[in-house]
């Protein structure tokens, strides 16, 4: 049997991956790529031997592409309940991204009924001028 720490680490690794790939169809390559030096730099601030600005510039190195300092978060702050939280809420916005692509068609098609429908509805009541 894993252990708990194990099963975290393995949570939290899904979890990152998880969200890049939700990301990555929405966004061009050049912020991609910004992204995942971000998130290399953030992994590399955990590191003991390595500052920020140190994490940064292996961040840079590696992947070809500048950090989005913005987005990095300071060492100290991120403990294991916000951790938790953040994983939390990117496991659930990258389910809502696929379901909500699976299903986009039927859904943009239901609004457009129910829009044109609302249209001719109240096309005869309307005060307002266009």
């Amino acid at each position: 049997m894993a252990r708990v720490t194990d099963q975290l680490a393995q949570a939290g690794m899904g979890t990152l991956v998880a969200g890049l790939k939700a990301v990555q169809s929405g966004v061009s390559k050049k912020k991609y790529k910004r992204l995942i030096a971000t998130a290399v730099a953030q992994l590399l601030t955990m590191h003991p031997d390595f500052g920020a600005g140190q994490a940064r510039r292996r961040a840079r190195k590696v992947v070809g592409a500048k950090p989005a300092r913005k987005m990095l978060v300071k060492r100290g702050r991120a403990g294991l309940k916000e951790g938790l939280e953040t994983a939390a809420v990117a496991a659930a916005g990258g389910a809502a991204l696929k379901v909500a692509s699976k299903l986009g068609r039927k859904v943009t098609e239901k609004l457009k009924d129910a829009v044109e429908t609302a249209r001719e509805d109240g096309a005869g009541t309307s005060t307002r001028q266009a």
